[in-house]
């Protein structure tokens, strides 16, 4: 039975990759919250004040992306320092999210968090796997994302640091949020990329992207609804149903009115990947003008055609890395067998196994490839992964332990021992 891969409960908030740092650390540290509680914590944080001096790049984020009257004083600073001479500082207190979005150095200035929405953040945990829906308790995924995460970039939610912006996204973070996103939203992702490829060359905006929406949704629908799926399955696809009439209604709009259900559904879509490194845009402080990098083009290339939740499951088992690896600029080498994929699997284990010993498969897969192509500029996908561990447990029986799931397929495995080296035979 085919899963549903399109996100669902999206909202425009869900923009900025980095606020999942700070919200995942929180739930690891509580055994379990809600939305309110999550949601207030992550805007109270970012939305504290802190003082500082003006430089150009503030003054130039005030001006274009504090428009809400409560900016008034601060703004009118900012006019103050632009008519004095250049290089005189003065000092305001800005809100820590505001600097870190002010940071040149950052792809996108959209999206800062406000407290009317806090409920609507948190969610973007749960659909993207990293967090469990209700107790809002942390998946595996969660514990792989936080290996990911320098203690300075936690701590940079507390305190103020230049040198240390969470809102940057690593080439590591990148992978592993790259791989939520297509394993949870690749129904969407991969036909959106196609048509923007082939639509709009030159480049596009959001409301360009959520025009594309309504038929990929439709399409998503008619292939599902030949198929059997759970009550809450079908119940996603009326939701995507009512949302590709909603866009196609503000699509059809003559003039643009501003946040609509089409910008709702597309930004979300957008800005995260911008975060990746595989979309750009000239301004950073708007909406428009985006572009595939280099290494969007990659992976757009990789995803043409694969709009089917079987074709995302099989790329994410067979060519995930072997994709990635094309976008490093340095020369791969291929990982075969279980000498070479085991000792990963079991780094990887060592650091996201449960209380009782126990981690899913394809978190180490995941996990595992990303260390070995970063940091070894070697690489190994998910298929081969689960065979050289299976050939692993043959050659130490008593080493390693797996779990089933319902279907009878290995899912958790559990190491016993460090991992010994397979023994040479002898030709």
């Amino acid at each position: 039975m085919p899963e549903l891969r399109v996100l669902d409960t999206i909202k425009r908030p869900m923009q900025r990759l980095g606020y999942l740092k700070r919200l995942i650390k929180r739930v690891t540290a509580l055994s379990s919250s809600n939305l309110e509680n999550l949601g207030a914590d992550l805007v109270d944080t970012v939305s504290r004040k802190v003082r500082v001096t003006l430089d150009q790049a503030r003054v130039t984020y005030i001006k274009t992306r504090l428009s809400d009257k409560a900016y008034s004083g601060l703004k009118q600073q900012a006019e103050d320092w632009a008519q004095r001479s250049e290089g005189e500082g003065q000092p305001v207190m800005m809100e820590l999210q505001d600097l870190y979005l002010a940071d040149p150095a950052l792809p996108s200035q959209v999206g800062k968090l406000v407290h009317n929405d806090r409920r609507k953040y948190p969610p973007l945990g749960t659909i993207l796997g990293f967090v469990r829906a209700g107790t809002y308790s942390p998946n595996t995924r969660a514990l792989s994302l936080l290996t990911l995460i320098p203690d300075a970039e936690l701590q940079g939610f507390l305190e103020y640091s230049s040198e240390n912006n969470p809102l940057r996204i690593s080439p590591a973070q990148s992978l592993l949020f790259l791989y939520a996103f297509l394993e949870n939203d690749g129904e969407v992702v991969a036909p959106l990329w196609n048509r923007l490829m082939l639509d709009l060359p030159n480049g596009f905006s959001d409301r360009e992207a959520g025009d594309r929406l309504p038929d990929i949704y439709r399409t998503v629908i008619g292939r599902h609804r030949k198929s059997s799926l759970a009550i809450d399955a079908r119940k996603r696809l009326e939701v995507l149903e009512k949302s590709a009439e909603s866009i196609a209604r503000a699509s059809a709009e003559p003039t643009y009115r501003g946040g609509s259900s089409r910008e709702e559904a597309s930004r979300p879509r957008i800005e995260p990947f911008v975060d990746m490194g595989l979309i750009i845009k000239s301004d950073p402080a708007r909406y428009e003008n985006y572009q595939f990098s280099e290494t969007g083009h990659v992976w757009a290339e990789a995803l043409n055609g694969l709009e089917t939740s079987d074709a995302i499951v099989d790329f994410l088992a067979n060519r995930f890395f072997s994709t990635a690896a094309r976008t490093v600029d340095a020369e791969v080498r291929e990982l075969k067998g279980t000498a070479e994929i085991v000792p990963y699997l079991h780094e990887a284990w060592s650091k996201i196994q449960s209380p009782g010993g126990y981690a899913p498969i394809e978190e180490l897969a995941v996990l595992g490839g990303i260390s070995a192509l970063l940091r070894d500029k070697c690489v190994f996908d998910a298929a081969p992964a689960r065979q050289a561990l299976l050939e692993y447990q043959k050659q130490q029986p008593y080493d390693v332990r797996f779990t089933v799931n319902r279907l009878g397929v290995l899912a958790h495995t559990r190491f016993l021992q460090p991992f010994v080296p397979p023994k040479m035979t002898q030709p």
